[in-house]
């Protein structure tokens, strides 16, 4: 085989795309992996101060309506902006990936401290997420703490057969956690919002109890919170991760080269050739994996269909989003905490490095009344800013049509404000001199598309010559993009596998394949 021909061309380097990418050169079939930006992630990408700027001036499939503060800030060098950002459960299809594929040694996690949801009062209050939350709690009466209880484990069991789901799961899951567990609105809203991740409160009860059960299944294998967020941005990295053991596995990598061309031909198998500017020889291969970024016009795309029962079918809203850098981050200004610690005092109000902030539809004044919005903070311990820094994602799920053209600055300000305030010491009641606002160091806006996920694609088209992970990645709930990403990466490669070694899965000697990911030597794998 000469060396510009491979079995597969993968094009993006996104976390689906790079997932599969790394199992397929582990496989055994010679890969080629093309992006035509300058660093790996595509729409999940970790950027860098000067990065994220520069990206913001060119126009990318997926995002519109950018606008951001000075362009200029202290340490730019030490900051990994997450253009998608997301939670990874602690229990799930991408951790599996992680520890199977050896990918988890070459980076960090930590666990999110607290998850809360903002309360119309204008404070803040910890999610009770377990046995041992709820027995604590000192403000859920006797009554609603055996409600919650009952519901806690039912949601944790195999539900699907109890007659409690009867007949519900498409009832909405506030209602149903009313009607059927009789729990009063304040119970709703954090298990709707901050423990299922509901969108609105018209998302329906079956998706939105796979989602509990994962996360209440998921909390206590790493430490009490169900949910790890990546260092240096997260999604990002961990693509970077998987490209790097897809690297040393023989997989060769080009980046920041435009496809000039790419012709097919009609033979069986077909033969893809692909042409790169700046770059001297043509590209040839059997299979071409593609992202949305580049639509081969030659050809229909094949899409495997995700599994029906996979609990990834959430609709696929458009969200502004705003990053944010700034020198305090929110505190939990909760009057009556759990548990016997004493009531914080403003100067020592906990402050956490790592959190999750969820206001639930209606809860603040001139935001939206019909979706939910979330706040995930990383400081320092996350390696995405320097010390004493945090960056704050904001995300509200636009969804409906109405909202097409909005202003992501506007739409989010509200949640801005009531966030930063959190962090603000309550400040002596005797003085006239009201306590200044905090001024964030940086802030940037811009909307993020989604489409209709891999679960609706059917397989469509001629002889399967191409396939495409997705249309663009859809967005789903801050814990679930990275698993959806693991489970249509796993979908791409049994179909590419069928495509190019169709008597692979049969059991015979010539390179059977069995499973994704072949046992892990020993020893450590060379660097790339």
């Amino acid at each position: 085989m000469d060396e510009g021909a491979f079995d597969i061309i993968v094009l993006g380097t996104g976390l689906t795309e790079s997932i599969a990418s790394a199992a397929l050169s582990k496989a055994g079939f010679k890969v080629a992996h093309i992006d035509q930006n300058p660093y790996y992630g595509a729409g999940e990408a970790s950027l860098s101060f000067d990065e994220f700027i520069e990206w913001q001036d060119k126009p990318k499939p997926g995002f519109s309506s950018f606008s951001h503060s000075e362009d200029t800030i202290a340490q730019p060098r030490a900051y990994s902006l997450s253009l998608s950002p997301s939670l990874i459960p602690s229990t799930g299809p991408l951790i599996d990936a992680l520890v199977a594929s050896g990918v988890s040694r070459y980076g960090g996690f930590r666990l999110i401290e607290r998850v809360c949801v903002y309360d119309s009062s204008g404070t803040v209050k910890p999610v009770p997420g377990s046995k041992e939350d709820v027995f604590k709690s000192k403000e859920i009466s006797l009554l609603e703490k055996r409600r919650l209880m009952r519901f806690l484990m039912f949601a944790a069991g195999d539900f699907e057969d109890k007659k409690e789901l009867e007949g519900h799961a498409d009832t909405p899951f506030p209602d149903y956690l009313k009607t059927v567990f009789s729990l009063n609105e304040e119970m709703i809203n954090a298990i709707a919002y901050a423990l299922a991740y509901c969108l609105s409160p018209a998302d329906p009860t079956l998706p939105a109890l796979h989602r509990m059960r994962r996360y209440l299944r998921s909390a206590g294998r790493y430490g009490a919170s169900p949910f790890l967020v990546g260092h240096y941005g997260s999604s990002g990295e961990i693509a970077q991760g998987f490209c790097r053991t897809s690297a040393v596995s023989g997989g060769v990598y080009i980046l920041g080269r435009d496809i000039e061309s790419i012709s097919s031909s009609s033979t069986s198998p077909p033969k893809h050739v692909l042409r790169l500017a700046d770059f001297p020889d043509p590209l040839t291969c059997s299979l071409l994996i593609s992202s949305p970024s580049y639509p081969p016009s030659h050809a229909t795309p094949v899409i495997p269909p995700q599994s029906p029962s996979a609990p990834f079918s959430a609709s696929s809203p458009t969200y502004p989003r705003r990053a944010l850098y700034e020198d305090a981050p929110p505190s939990e200004d909760d009057p009556t905490p759990s548990g016997d610690a004493p009531t914080p005092t403003p100067s020592t109000s906990p402050v956490f490095d790592t959190a999750v902030i969820v206001f639930p539809p209606a809860s603040l004044a001139g935001g939206s009344s019909t979706a939910a919005v979330t706040v995930l903070l990383t400081g320092e311990g996350t390696m995405s800013c320097p010390r004493g820094k945090w960056i704050l994602y904001l995300a509200l799920p636009l969804l409906t049509p109405a909202h097409d053209g909005a202003d992501p600055q506007a739409l989010l300000k509200p949640y801005l404000d009531a966030t930063l305030a959190l962090a603000l010491p309550d400040g002596d009641a005797n003085s006239d001199t009201p306590t200044a606002p905090i001024t964030p160091l940086f802030s940037a806006y811009y909307i993020q598309h989604g489409t209709a996920g891999p679960q609706e694609a059917e397989l469509a088209g001629p002889a399967p010559a191409h396939l495409a992970p997705a249309a663009l990645p859809p967005i789903l709930p801050l814990p679930d993009a990275g698993d959806a990403a693991a489970v249509h990466a796993e979908q791409v490669f049994w179909e590419a596998v069928k495509i190019l070694r169709p008597t692979a899965t049969d059991g015979d000697e010539d390179g059977s394949i069995v499973s994704l990911w072949p046992p892990l030597e020993n020893r450590e794998e060379e660097e790339d």
